[in-house]
């Protein structure tokens, strides 16, 4: 992770309005990624896509726009 992805998250959350921590930001990730569903990413606001090992579930994710990845 570069500093400049950790100046972008922060402003993404107060332009979303969720008014929220980086703490709630994660978990509503991991739920949807979790729940085997594509989200925003919180970097780029690209397409996040559940990524998976050898089981069914998710082990974490990966951004297609801009590679990030959260495991």
């Amino acid at each position: 992770m570069t500093a400049g992805t950790l100046i972008e998250a922060p402003s993404r959350l107060k332009r979303a309005g969720e008014g929220g921590t980086l703490d709630d930001l994660l978990v509503r990730l991991w739920q949807e990624i979790g729940a085997d569903r594509t989200v925003e990413c919180p970097v780029c606001a690209g397409e996040m896509r559940p990524a998976y090992g050898a089981h069914a579930r998710a082990i974490g994710g990966k951004c297609a726009s801009c590679g990030s990845t959260v495991q």
